[in-house]
């Protein structure tokens, strides 16, 4: 069972995780510092030491500039939320997600949730992180609601707005699901399955409105039943109350999540009834806006293998090895590993996946053979194996906007561009350059001096204690 509890040990356990026992306030001291870890690539920080309820984690599910870091991959700490092998390849990380199980869930009708009612505790009592306009800032949570005796869960974004009311974003989807009013819960302190699985059911090109079924075929998820709505049992902080949704009503303040940004939202309220913690909680949250956060790591994975799934099945064929959505790009570039089939291949593939998602203005494309953990690689060959002139490619200017790139927010029509990094598939097999690596540049009696040599030394618990 992935819990955040178990991700924060799982963290410690790796030497990934600081914990900063001096005293740090909640009204903007832990979002600055939170703030300065994501830039400076640190590992997660669970602030021990807050003037509230709750204890506050950030980085939890995020990870390092992969330009930066050489033991690290920006995804491995999700990965690890996820209850997936510690030597799990990103290939594999993605073929996982795009599958989209749906398992039952247990009956969880004679379980309690691990939290307990609070008295005398309100919104700004827990202590909750606040946004710059000193808003406590909901996020990195799911909202639980039921039809018919169905329950969803969905994503969300928003602020406390007074000590007994939020305002939240939800997918538009799910709001037409929920209807106009009903009882509902809002989850915080969870693991990375339940997070992923709202994700994918609420902002994908399939609705799957069996959230906790999705969640279940991701990662063992314990479950249990409040007011008959099944919610995480593990959960740190529930807060029931009844919603109400507003189309009207403007935005809640603040830098939107990353899901935002990959479907239509709605807004509404939570008139808050109750308010119920497990025993020294602790709540994951995210400096919104901010390079490398937890938000955008879990909307790159989950965006990735949606198109993996989709491209692979365009054409009756499966020729992609890989996609990738890097967070050192926010979202606004897309690579794609790919057998190219026949010439011109790239730009129906490009095409397609321009169509299949609004987040990118620009895709390259690179060899079945490229490596997704080298990113540095991969901005290589965009420069030394495509041609500016006729390798890439500008689109005419009527091409819609895409929403993550941060440089253009009028909503007006722009050019999008596709590069293609790959041999011609015209070309004779001696006319591409061979991959250069260690087996085929030396000869067998060089090599075997080498490894020896390298064993004398002691080289590999050298380079070892070095990535650490």
């Amino acid at each position: 069972m992935t819990t955040l509890d178990g991700q924060l040990e799982n963290l410690r356990e790796t030497d990934d995780l600081v914990s900063v026992a001096q005293r740090v306030h909640w009204d903007a001291t832990a979002a600055s510092v939170a703030a300065e870890a994501t830039r400076h690539n640190c590992p997660a920080t669970v602030f021990e030491n807050t003037p509230g309820e709750v204890r506050l984690a950030s980085g939890v599910f995020g990870g390092p500039d992969q330009f930066t870091s050489l033991d690290r991959q920006p995804w491995q700490r999700t990965a690890q939320a996820l209850g997936f092998d510690s030597d799990c390849s990103y290939e594999t990380m993605i073929e996982r997600l795009a599958r989209r199980t749906t398992d039952s869930v247990d009956d969880s009708s004679d379980r309690e949730p691990d939290a307990t009612s609070l008295e005398d505790v309100d919104l700004y009592g827990l202590g909750l992180p606040t946004t710059d306009d000193g808003e406590p800032l909901i996020d990195l949570g799911i909202l639980v609601a039921t039809r018919d005796g169905a329950t969803t869960w969905t994503p969300i974004r928003g602020v406390a707005q007074r000590s007994t009311t939020l305002r939240l974003t939800i997918p538009e989807a799910a709001a037409d699901w929920i209807g106009p009013q009903t009882d509902a819960s809002i989850v915080l302190g969870v693991g990375a399955a339940p997070l992923v699985a709202a994700i994918q059911g609420w902002t994908q090109d399939r609705i799957t409105p069996d959230v906790p079924g999705l969640a279940s075929g991701i990662s063992d998820v314990s479950m249990a039943t409040v007011d008959s709505r099944v919610v995480p049992s593990a959960a740190d902080v529930r807060i029931d109350g009844e919603i109400t949704i507003d189309r009207t009503a403007p935005d809640p303040n603040g830098s939107k999540s990353a899901w935002e940004r990959t479907c239509e939202t709605t807004v509404v309220d939570v008139h808050v009834d109750r308010i119920a913690t497990r025993e020294d909680p602790v709540v994951a949250f995210t400096p919104l806006g901010e390079p490398l956060t937890d938000d955008l790591h879990l909307v790159s994975l989950v965006e990735a293998a949606q198109l993996f799934r989709r491209v692979n099945g365009y054409w009756g064929v499966s020729p992609v090895e890989w996609i990738r959505l890097p967070v050192e790009a926010r979202l606004g570039l897309c690579l794609v590993s790919s057998e190219i089939l026949y010439a011109g291949f790239e730009w129906q593939l490009a095409n397609t996946l321009f169509s299949f998602s609004k987040l990118f203005d620009k895709v390259l494309v690179l060899d079945e053979n490229a490596d997704p953990t080298n990113l540095a690689r991969s901005i290589d060959d965009m420069w030394v194996k495509a041609h500016p002139g006729n390798d890439w490619i500008f689109s005419e200017p009527n091409a819609p906007s895409a929403t993550a790139p941060r440089y253009r927010q009028d909503g007006e029509t722009g050019s999008r561009l596709y590069i293609n990094a790959t041999w011609d598939p015209h070309w004779d097999e001696e006319y591409i350059a061979p991959q250069v690596t260690f087996e085929t540049s030396f000869s067998e009696n060089v090599k075997e001096a080498l490894e020896e040599r390298w064993e004398e030394l002691g080289l590999d618990e050298l380079v070892g204690s070095n990535n650490r």
